[in-house]
C-alpha cells in the first residue's frame, strides 16, 4: 500500500487537474444563473429534489447527531464516486461542471426550499438575524475545506481518465492500479479533511438555527408587548 507521503505526493501531482475541476465548477455555477432565471426545470429538478431529501433526512430540529453523519457520509461517498468516474475517462470533467450547476441552482433557489415540517427558510419574515463570529468562522472553514476536497477528488478522477486515455492500455490491471493508489490517498487525506469540514458545518448550522430561533422569539415578544400596549390605550376622545 502507498505510504502517507506517497499519497500527499499523488495529490500534489494532480493540482493542475484540481484547478481544471475548479474552473469547470465555476462555469457550472455561472450557468446556474440563466438556468434559474429561465426556469429550465429539467436542469433544476434533480438538485432541488436531492436537497429536499437531505433536509427530510436531517429532520425538523436539525439535531447534530443527524446533521453530522448525513453531511459527512453524503460528501465522502459522493466525492469518492466522483473520483472513481475517472475510469470513464471524460466523465469527471462533466461531473465538475454539473456539480457547480447543481450547487448554483440550489443556492439561487434556497429561499423557496421548504425546511422539514413544511416551513420556508424565511417564513417568519425576518432572515436578518445576527450570528456569533464563531458561526461565520465555521461557515468559512467549510468553504476552505470542502471545495478544495471536491476539486482535488475530481482532479484525481480527471488524471486517472487522462492516464487511461493516453498513458497506458485500458485494461483491468491498469485501471485497478490507478484506482487503488487514488482510493488510498482519498482515504488517508481527503476523508479526514471532510470529517473536520462536517464538524464545522454542523456547528455552523446549529449556530444559524439558534440565532434564527432567538430572533424569532424576540420578534414575537415585541409583537405581544405592542398588542398589550394597544389594549391598554383608551380610544381617542375618551
Amino acid at each position: 500500500m502507498p505510504s502517507l507521503g506517497e499519497s500527499f505526493h499523488l495529490l500534489a501531482s494532480h493540482w493542475w487537474h484540481g484547478v481544471a475541476a475548479a474552473v469547470l465548477f465555476a462555469a457550472g455555477v455561472a450557468t446556474a444563473v440563466p438556468v434559474t432565471h429561465g426556469k429550465v426545470h429539467w436542469l433544476m429538478a434533480f438538485p432541488l429534489w436531492i436537497v429536499r431529501k437531505v433536509l427530510r433526512l436531517i429532520g425538523p430540529e436539525f439535531a447534530p447527531w443527524r446533521v453530522f453523519p448525513t453531511i459527512f457520509v453524503f460528501n465522502s461517498v459522493a466525492m469518492f464516486v466522483y473520483m472513481a468516474t475517472g475510469v470513464l475517462v471524460i466523465v469527471p470533467a462533466a461531473v465538475a461542471f454539473l456539480t457547480g450547476l447543481n450547487i448554483g441552482v440550489v443556492v439561487l433557489n434556497a429561499g423557496e426550499l421548504e425546511l422539514p415540517g413544511g416551513e420556508l427558510p424565511t417564513a417568519d419574515g425576518d432572515d436578518s438575524y445576527e450570528v456569533a463570529p464563531w458561526v461565520s468562522a465555521c461557515g468559512l472553514a467549510v468553504l476552505v475545506l470542502e471545495l478544495p476536497s471536491f476539486w482535488i477528488s475530481v482532479g484525481m478522477g480527471i488524471g486517472m481518465g487522462r492516464s487511461l486515455a493516453v498513458g497506458g492500455p485500458y485494461t483491468v490491471g491498469n485501471i485497478t492500479r490507478l484506482f487503488v493508489e487514488r482510493a488510498h490517498a482519498y482515504w488517508m487525506i481527503v476523508v479526514p479533511v471532510l470529517l473536520v469540514s462536517a464538524v464545522a458545518e454542523t456547528l455552523a448550522i446549529r449556530g444559524h438555527v439558534r440565532a434564527r430561533a432567538s430572533a424569532g422569539a424576540s420578534t414575537s415578544g415585541r409583537h405581544e408587548d405592542n398588542e398589550e400596549h394597544d389594549d391598554e390605550t383608551p380610544p381617542d376622545g375618551h
